[in-house]
């Protein structure tokens, strides 16, 4: 029996009142998800979106906004001001640091810190966070080329987070929720060629980005929508966690940020490591040609910081290692051989949580040791760079003195 035309007029407002309805619950209820903060981006797979704000509700509860050129940063013009230092961070999730505000992120803290200690002969610094999730050393080295430099940098460094730089420097081992929508370097001979297939995908066409905007805009004002696209975003993060898992599992590695506490033996990590550094020279190289300094800072994995020294060695023990820095000491090696800077941040921090017994990453009971750095995390980065820097400032003013007498 065919539905009648008042039936059919019924089921239709019925539809259309569930998401409406649905809609007021939440606004009732106060329930709020995560802002579609990020777009497609034909050069780097992926970006944040340029001027979106909202709320992101991961380890913590942050409103954060994006700024006019899509950072997460203070709007920044590209001329750089008068007597100011201008220092370009390129890093991932631990720079972007959704998860505290945006004046307690290192880069923030790292700005004010260059400033009040005077590093560079008095003049203003300006720290630019270009730090965005998931980000690889080959995304950063592209974003260095197409957006870094119309900021006029004298500084570059490179926040290097081993326990994901350099797994996702290939696709084999990239935990990004599509490994396909990001570009990739591959050594063909000695030669680090680009690989950016990715190019090809219908979601990178110009099309499906203004329409990925569009619906970014809308989903910023409603919230059922932010609750789909939730749990969207929840279901590719599990199934690519899956997919990276059983990849590795492959290739005879248990855990892929476990691998870099030991000298890689399976070819597929040796070759990550080894485009990993080849990107890295890379970058300082062009650097240089620009004219400006070059600079890697290690991060802290969260093994090396944690405050309870028997859990720490336990973890050691587990994975048959004698310590944690392996991944440090060949970043340091690399910058000793290739004349680059490397601030290595654990020893600093390490020490600094097992003496006040704190964790530096996680924000409460369920996650304590967890997740990216909490706002102490993010000061004691900060102030060891701060530190370094200050160091190398020094130095080279000296040096520079020393030779016009």
């Amino acid at each position: 029996m065919r539905p009648t035309k008042s039936e059919l007029i019924f089921a239709a407002v019925v539809m259309l009142a569930i998401p409406i309805v649905a809609e007021l619950a939440l606004r009732i209820g106060h329930v709020q998800f995560d802002s579609q903060l990020y777009t497609a981006d034909q050069q780097t797979g992926w970006s944040l979106r340029a001027g979106a704000e909202g709320l992101v509700a991961g380890e913590t509860r942050q409103y954060v906004h994006v700024n006019k050129h899509g950072f997460r940063d203070a709007d920044r013009s590209y001329e750089k001001p008068g007597s100011t230092v201008r220092i370009a961070v390129l890093g991932n999730s631990w720079t972007e640091a959704m998860q505290v505000p945006l004046d307690k992120t290192y880069c923030s803290l790292l700005e004010r810190r260059l400033t009040e200690l005077s590093c560079f002969a008095g003049k203003h610094v300006d720290v630019l966070n270009f730090g965005v999730s998931g980000y690889s050393t080959a995304q950063e080295l592209l974003l260095l080329r197409d957006e870094v430099w119309k900021y006029h940098p004298d500084i570059v460094v490179v926040a290097f987070y081993s326990a994901r730089d350099v797994a996702n420097n290939v696709r084999q081992f990239n935990n990004a929720a599509n490994p396909e929508q990001s570009p990739y370097f591959v050594y063909r001979g000695d030669q680090l060629v680009l690989d950016d297939s990715f190019r090809e995908l219908p979601a990178v066409q110009k099309k499906q980005i203004i329409l990925q905007k569009i619906r970014g805009l809308v989903n910023d004002h409603v919230v059922v929508l932010q609750a789909v696209n939730a749990l969207v975003r929840n279901g590719r993060a599990r199934v690519a966690m899956a997919a990276v898992k059983e990849r590795a599992g492959e290739a005879g590695v248990h855990t892929i940020e476990h691998s870099i506490y030991a000298a890689p033996t399976q070819p597929s990590l040796q070759e990550a490591w080894r485009v990993t550094e080849g990107l890295l020279v890379t970058m300082h190289d062009e650097v240089k040609t620009h004219g400006a300094e070059f600079r890697i800072v290690t991060l802290a994995n969260r093994p090396q910081v944690i405050p309870d020294r028997a859990k720490r060695l336990a973890f050691m023990q587990a994975l048959g290692v004698s310590d944690l820095s392996y991944a440090d000491e060949r970043i340091k090696a690399l910058g000793e051989r290739e004349g680059i800077l490397v601030t290595i941040l654990a020893p600093a921090l390490s020490s600094y949580a097992e003496t006040h017994q704190i964790y530096l990453n996680g924000f409460n009971e369920s996650n304590l040791g967890g997740g990216h750095w909490n706002e102490m995390g993010h000061r004691l980065a900060a102030e060891t760079i701060a530190s370094s820097m200050c160091g190398f400032a020094n130095r080279n003013e000296s040096q520079a003195l020393a030779s016009t007498h």
